[in-house]
């Protein structure tokens, strides 16, 4: 289990920081939102009373466990904090399909879910097939004079309001359960106000400070911020999933000071700026970025465009802040970070052994934010702990100097016939190229060595496959570059914020089974060196020689057939970054065409003489 560090202050229950807040400052403005008034720390003391009130005399408190489904973001903060001042919390996302909260409510042994009056929803459905009480919003609470009325489809005896103990369960969260089931993780009382306390010291916020947090408050990160912003004496603003041009009216007509955002608002945020003419007004003094996946491309473009530091900051829903770059004039290297913040990090070798400087490994922690462990759940902690650290299933290397450097999930390493790669250095030099905004590697189902490598990119304008692997060989050695590369919309990615590579993989083998016959001469004659090396009934223009199954060895093959068919040798680096039989077809063209203008035609002479 955990090391059960002593924390970095005196313990306490969230609810007694919130209720201090609320004394402290009972004129200031706590939340704001568009289109809403402002409500006060007074406003919002009253609310979180009538909340626990109205559950208590529906026959729900301290030890009750209470599930929030709730899609106003503002609405969900304050029943959030209410919620957490009397009972245990879980909040949920609403946008999850039935089955998938069904499964939530019963793992995580919910009693009772908050939703809104009068609306038919998975959430809703989800509940009604469980033993979960029903509980209904019947109104926004954006209105400050105004106390919210919960109404229970079924009552029990009333309880009294009695105030949360220390060792009481907070939060009741969960894990993306992008590479599994998802697991239940419990946080008490006073390892959320630690958390909270040490992010507010982090982040150098107080009560001057506006935080807009555009992580969904479902999560752990949007609710570690808010709660932040709230313990600090400040104000925040949770809008929920808006376009970025809503972002930018919200940074003019609200005036946030603390912009917490995941990658891919960052970045969405980032091309919508750029693009107005004049720029808007902001008055940001710091950018956030509560993730790993913001490449140092996009973050250096951020701090000019915005002329304020981006911190980027590493964590984990088990652990919380577990490590953040520097505020200037301090910088991290490229790659990294940052340094540790209030937890102690370790790099371990498969054994458990702690490794030296520099030394790839898997990232452990411990320190007082770390949990106790996943609930009800002794198999997954067993290999979640070893000797007291927490494995975070990420692979990285501390420097000599404290530096952390991520390369990934564990699971998300490509094992490419033996060779591991990981998606970061991939994601890293395709986020150069001028027309890539976004990257994301991921394996794909290989026939002989067992996964090979594969990339999506978001681009500004339509990049071909071949050229893509052009400019990539530049920097990364033959082996790392995707022998499939997709351009997409927008990258898929979970409520967390984390990109969804399983969902990339199953797109490449739908395209794939989108074949189409060959076109002309010259692919005709290609697919059928392609199909008879790697024994195929038939290949389509655009299948992928490597989808198929080829490798270097099967590659060495075709350039030797179009050697003696078409009398073009060609470098196996051609076939590499053109795997298509339409690309390579024309790039074999173009071979002999360098070579001189006679070998064109007698390519196609060679081809009528075939057929």
């Amino acid at each position: 289990m955990s090391s059960g560090a002593v924390p970095r202050h005196p313990r306490a229950t969230l609810s007694q920081l919130l209720a201090a807040s609320v004394r402290g400052h009972p004129e200031a403005v706590a939340l704001v939102g568009p289109g809403k008034r402002a409500l006060t720390y007074g406003g919002l003391g009253r609310k979180i009373d009538a909340i626990a009130a109205g559950l208590a005399a529906a026959g729900f408190g301290r030890g009750s466990r209470i599930g929030i489904a709730l899609h106003d973001e503002t609405d969900f903060a304050i029943v959030l904090l209410a919620v957490c001042s009397t009972a245990t919390c879980a909040p949920l996302n609403a946008a999850l399909d039935e089955d998938a909260l069904v499964r939530l409510l019963v793992g995580m042994r919910i009693d009772v879910l908050i939703v809104p009056e009068g609306r038919d929803s998975p959430a809703v459905r989800a509940a009604r097939r469980t033993p979960v009480t029903l509980i209904a919003l019947r109104e926004s609470l954006g209105d400050p004079g105004r106390n919210p009325e919960l109404v229970a489809e079924a009552t029990r005896e009333s309880v009294p309001v009695d105030p949360p103990l220390l060792d009481d369960i907070a939060l009741l969260m969960h894990t993306s359960g992008t590479t599994g089931a998802p697991k239940v993780v419990p946080w008490q009382q006073w390892r959320v106000a630690e958390t909270v306390r040490n992010r507010v010291e982090l982040s150098r916020i107080d009560a001057s400070d506006r935080c807009l947090i555009a992580f969904p408050l479902h999560s752990s990160a949007g609710i570690r911020r808010a709660l932040a912003g709230l313990v600090s004496g400040g104000s925040i603003i949770c809008p929920g999933a808006v376009a970025a041009d809503a972002t930018i009216e919200l940074l003019d007509s609200l005036a946030p000071t603390q912009y917490f955002a995941p990658p891919a608002s960052q970045i969405a945020l980032l091309e919508a700026f750029e693009r107005r003419v004049p720029r808007a007004r902001h008055c940001l003094r710091t950018i956030w970025a509560g993730t790993t996946d913001l490449p140092d491309a996009i973050r250096s473009r951020l701090e000019r465009t915005f002329g304020v530091p981006v911190i980027v900051g590493y964590g984990a829903t088990e652990s919380g802040s577990i490590a953040q770059t520097p505020f200037p004039p301090a910088r991290s290297p490229a790659g990294s970070v940052g340094l540790a913040t209030n937890i102690d990090i370790g790099i371990a070798d498969e054994t458990g052994r702690l490794l030296g400087p520099d030394e790839p490994g898997e990232i452990v922690v411990r320190g007082a934010e770390v949990f106790d462990g996943y609930e009800n759940d002794d198999r997954a902690n067993r290999a979640a702990f070893r000797d007291g650290w927490f494995r975070t299933g990420d692979i990285g290397r501390v420097d000599r100097d404290g530096f952390v450097y991520v390369s990934g999930r564990q699971s998300d390493i490509i094992n490419r016939g033996g060779t591991k790669i990981a998606p970061s250095e991939i994601e890293a030099a395709l986020v150069q190229h001028p027309q890539v905004i976004e990257a994301a590697a991921f394996a794909i189902t290989h026939p002989t060595l067992g996964q090979d490598l594969a990339a999506a990119v978001v681009v500004r304008d339509t990049v071909g496959e071949s050229q893509l692997r052009r400019f990539l060989r530049a920097d990364l050695a033959s082996f790392k570059i995707p022998t499939r590369i997709i351009e997409v919309a927008r990258l898929p990615r979970g409520s967390s914020g984390k990109i969804d590579r399983g969902e990339l993989a199953a797109l490449v083998v739908r395209t794939a089974q989108r074949s189409e016959p060959p076109m002309g001469r010259e692919e005709t004659e290609i697919a059928r060196i392609f199909a008879e090396v790697l024994k195929l009934p038939a290949v389509g223009r655009r299948d992928n020689f490597f989808d198929l199954g080829g490798d270097s060895l099967s590659a060495t093959k075709v350039l030797t057939a179009v050697d003696a068919a078409l009398g073009v040798p060609v470098g196996i680096e051609i076939l590499f970054d053109c795997p298509t039989v339409f690309e390579f077809a024309a790039a074999v063209t173009r071979a002999a065409r360098a070579a001189a203008a006679p070998p064109a035609t007698a390519i196609l002479r060679k081809i009528e003489r075939r057929t």
